[in-house]
């Protein structure tokens, strides 16, 4: 604790009980104590009881959460990590905004993952051709590409709507469902012949040709939820852990939207990107969640 209480600082009198709470929350941080809002009270030593309620209340209870085994008292939460320097604690002190945002948990039963593996030197091209479905224009473009009878057997057409409300209602429902993509990066080392044995290897290096190639793989990740969310307001509570018959989603409902989900996903993003690295010998995509499928495209040339 010497390292908290050698920094000797003038201070006047309304920053002293600040140095106090910041030193007491800094001790109980790193020992993991909990500790009751009136052992804050003695130590921090306010001079006016109404100042310590009001600051208690707007600052340090957002620093603190409830300790689960011990009642009445407090932890210092992973927040206070944030302020956990002097000269941040100070500043955090004079502000006036709300620190915490209360979270409400809301997670999905079913989702789809879809996950391209392609060669790194298409990463460039890639991102800025998917960049584009992120505009309304290309969207209607490549939804005029697709068959209306198609279409209209995945979203069927009411009969009060016009061509153009009807591919704006489609636009609004890829919308809620796509928001962005992800591209990682691995590497591989792989085969591009037969098995062969050390010494047919060695005979094929003297004519020029490799047996093992390094290659490294752009992996680009699509995440699509599937159906409503639940939403759980206790983040934390054990209740949420045990699996209800009764919640289960009609699972009818739930294959209707993961095939409209694929439908549009291979007739926009699997159209865009097979447009995109025309030549590759093989693209591969990964199907996972609802439905766990490999799909290879090859060069029919090859």
């Amino acid at each position: 604790m010497n390292d908290i209480n050698s920094t000797e600082e003038n201070l006047d009198d309304s920053e002293q009980p600040i140095r106090r709470a910041f030193i007491f929350l800094l001790n109980h941080s790193r020992t993991s104590e909990a500790f009751s809002k009136e052992e804050f009270k003695t130590f921090v030593n306010y001079q006016n009881p109404k100042t310590f309620t009001t600051y208690f209340s707007k600052k340090i209870k957002h620093l603190l959460e409830i300790a689960p085994n011990e009642k009445d008292k407090y932890l210092v939460a992973g927040i206070f990590k944030k302020f956990s320097r002097w000269d941040k604690f100070r500043r955090y002190y004079s502000q006036s905004s709300k620190l915490k945002v209360k979270y409400i948990e809301e997670y999905y039963k079913n989702l789809m993952i879809f996950e391209f593996f392609m060669p790194l030197t298409n990463e460039n091209d890639l991102r800025s051709s998917l960049d584009e479905l992120f505009y309304k224009n290309t969207v209607k473009l490549m939804l005029n590409r697709v068959l209306k009878s198609d279409l209209n057997i995945i979203f069927p057409k009411k009969n009060i709507e016009t061509e153009e409300q009807y591919i704006e209602r489609i636009c609004e429902w890829i919308s809620k469902r796509f928001g962005g993509y992800s591209i990682g990066t691995v590497r591989g080392r792989f085969k591009i012949d037969d098995l062969k044995t050390y010494a047919e290897v060695a005979l094929q290096k003297t004519k020029g040709f490799d047996y093992l190639i390094d290659e490294t793989t752009a992996i680009v990740r699509f995440i699509f939820h599937v159906g409503s969310p639940i939403k759980n307001q206790e983040l934390f509570n054990i209740e949420q852990f045990h699996e209800k018959i009764d919640e289960f989603i009609d699972q009818r409902e739930i294959r209707l939207e993961a095939n409209q989900i694929r439908f549009i996903f291979k007739n926009l993003f699997v159209r865009n990107i097979l447009d995109l690295v025309n030549g590759e010998d093989e693209i591969w995509m990964l199907e996972s969640g609802i439905r766990n499928c490999l799909y290879i495209w090859k060069n029919e040339n090859f």
